[in-house]
C-alpha cells in the first residue's frame, strides 16, 4: 500500500461507516422504521406516499406519513374494539372517490400501506363523531406508549407525547451547525 493509500482509505471507509450506519434503522438495511419487530420499510413509505399525495389538500413529509403508517394498527386495533371500523373494499371505494374528485386515475390496486392508512382516515372521522371518542383515544395513547418502535434517524425519533399531530420527533443533527449570526454593523 503507497503512502497516498494510506491517507485516502481510512476517511473513505469512516465515510462510508457513517453512510451505512445512517441508512437503514436498527441494523435493519432499508427500513424506515421497525414496530414491535416489524419493519415499514423505505420503499413502502414511498410508495404509500406516492400512492395518497393526490388526495392529499398539503405535501405530506415523508415523516408525517411514517407516524401515521406506525399509529394506523393501533387505532384501527382499539377502535375495532370499540365497533368502528372500515373494511378494505370500503376504503378502495373511498380511494376511487377521491380519484375521481381529484381527477386524477384511479390504479389498478392500491398498495398495502395506503388501504392502511385511508382506512385510518376513514375511522379517526369516524371516532370524531362517536360519544365514545375521549375512552378511545386514551386507550390509543395507552397502545401507543407502549409499542416498541425504532426510527432510521432520516426521520427524527419516536416520540408517542408529541402534540403536533406526529409522533415523530424532528432529527436534530448533531454534526450539523446552526449558522452564525450575522455581524452587526453599527
Amino acid at each position: 500500500m503507497t503512502s497516498r493509500t494510506r491517507r485516502i482509505v481510512p476517511p473513505v471507509v469512516a465515510v462510508l461507516s457513517a453512510a451505512l450506519f445512517a441508512a437503514g434503522c436498527a441494523g435493519e438495511p432499508g427500513a424506515a422504521a421497525v414496530v414491535n419487530g416489524e419493519t415499514i420499510s423505505e420503499s413502502e413509505l414511498a410508495e404509500t406516499t406516492e400512492a395518497l399525495a393526490p388526495f392529499l389538500n398539503a405535501e405530506v413529509g415523508p415523516d408525517l406519513m411514517l407516524a401515521t403508517m406506525i399509529q394506523a394498527p393501533v387505532l384501527l386495533d382499539v377502535a375495532a374494539e370499540h365497533g368502528v371500523a372500515a373494511s378494505v373494499d370500503e376504503t378502495e371505494t373511498y380511494l376511487d372517490g377521491l380519484s375521481a374528485q381529484a381527477q386524477v386515475e384511479a390504479p389498478e390496486s392500491y398498495p398495502a400501506g395506503a388501504i392502511e392508512v385511508a382506512r385510518f382516515l376513514i375511522v379517526s372521522g369516524e371516532l370524531g363523531q362517536s360519544p365514545d371518542a375521549q375512552a378511545i383515544g386514551a386507550a390509543m395513547n395507552e397502545q401507543m406508549a407502549e409499542l416498541d418502535v425504532e426510527i432510521s434517524p432520516r426521520y427524527g425519533s419516536w416520540d408517542p407525547e408529541l402534540a403536533e399531530g406526529s409522533a415523530i420527533a424532528p432529527a436534530q443533527h448533531d454534526w450539523l451547525l446552526a449558522p452564525a449570526a450575522p455581524p452587526e454593523q453599527g
